[in-house]
């Protein structure tokens, strides 16, 4: 193997890595800011209580974020600093935009969303608050230029 082609794999292994590192961070702190905007603990909900409002409200949350994430870093070129600093600040932005909006959601609703979305009865409105979770993230990821 050339030293150029083990030079580009070796970078290749390492903005994985990098990316892999700020995408886990981004996604783990979203689920946080999610867990902390509505009642109860998310996690024990979804792995302990299978409550499946609460689950399809955090995978709508990841997906979003994960969407703004990968538009970050696609459009970063082959630039790794300027892709991992992409990624981290629009995952932020993503975090902050996604918890103001599902708080604005709140206030055009009868009732609490967020009790509504982790209750362990079905609801239709967990269906359509994911929906607009999936649509803001990619609405801001198509934003990212």
């Amino acid at each position: 193997m050339s030293s150029d082609l083990l030079d580009d794999l070796v970078r290749g292994v390492l903005a994985t890595l990098a990316y892999a590192a700020v995408g886990s961070l981004v996604l783990g702190l979203g689920y946080a800011v999610l867990d902390a905007i509505t009642p109860g603990n998310l996690r024990h909900l979804v792995y302990a209580d299978h409550n499946a409002n609460a689950a399809v409200l955090a995978g709508a949350n990841v997906l979003a974020l994960g969407a703004i994430v990968t538009t970050a870093i696609v459009t970063a070129d082959d630039d790794l600093g300027k892709g991992v600093l992409d990624a981290a600040v629009y995952g932020l932005i993503g975090i902050a935009l996604l918890a103001a909006a599902f708080k604005v959601l709140d206030r055009l609703t009868p009732g609490d969303l967020g009790q509504i979305c982790t209750d362990p009865e079905g609801s239709p409105a967990v269906y359509v608050t994911a929906a607009f979770q999936l649509a803001l993230g990619a609405v801001l990821a198509a934003a990212i230029s």
